[in-house]
């Protein structure tokens, strides 16, 4: 009997790659598959409440042979949720971790947002678009993350993971794979409509948070 396949959406500015060693885990028991990295496809433009991407995600779900169970982390979890919502046929079940999620009034702040510079503060699109993005050949990469307040928490096998995945050699230096300008955009067009798909999931799920999250308390997801 073949193995239930798990298909993982990785969170915004984190190739898929930056999951190999927690997708290992579960390996003895699921096939795992996962697309390297949304946003970069030009027949996907990133647009607002991310609609676009949820299709990139559907059309690479149904090219697989049977019902996929969907783990989606942050900006994967929120695309994995409505893709799931659009197309239950698709989805043997839903996993989101930490999704970013805004609803009742925090969407019609946010929808307004979106339309002003302010969206760069809101988000961390402001600091997504001024993120370092091309080091020296010479550079320790993964010491180099390492000091950073983001990553001072991550297991050594996931900052190599990440590293390996998110790092390439072009131009005769160490280059970003996830372009800062696409990791931007995403953060701008944060989905603001999702108080329409409430009630609306049907396949089994699950959502996972931080309960001492600095991000968005899971409450934001039920209003």
């Amino acid at each position: 009997m073949s193995k239930p396949i798990i298909n993982f959406v990785h969170a915004n500015g984190f190739p898929s790659g930056s999951y190999r060693t927690f997708l290992s885990m579960l390996s003895p028991e699921y096939s795992t598959i996962a697309l390297e990295q949304y946003g970069h496809d030009y027949n996907y433009p990133i647009h607002s409440n991310w609609q676009y991407l949820v299709n990139e995600l559907v059309d690479f779900v149904k090219k697989q042979d049977e019902k996929v169970i969907c783990i989606g982390h942050s900006f994967g979890g929120v695309i994995s949720f409505l893709a799931a919502c659009q197309h239950p046929e698709l989805f043997r079940g839903l996993v989101m971790l930490d999704p970013p999620v805004f609803s009742g009034p925090l969407s019609w702040f946010l929808s307004i947002a979106k339309k002003t510079p302010f969206i760069d503060k809101l988000s961390p699109a402001g600091r997504a678009k001024n993120r370092q993005r091309h080091w020296p050949l010479e550079t320790n990469l993964v010491n180099n993350f390492a000091n950073k307040k983001l990553f001072e928490n991550f297991d050594p096998r996931c900052l190599k993971d990440y590293v390996d995945s998110a790092i390439t050699h072009r131009n005769n230096r160490f280059e970003l794979t996830f372009t800062p300008e696409v990791e931007a955009d995403i953060f701008r067009h944060l989905p603001s409509n999702l108080s329409k798909f409430k009630n609306k999931l049907t396949v089994p799920s699950a959502l996972l948070y931080g309960e001492k999250t600095d991000v968005l308390p899971v409450s934001y997801f039920s209003v």
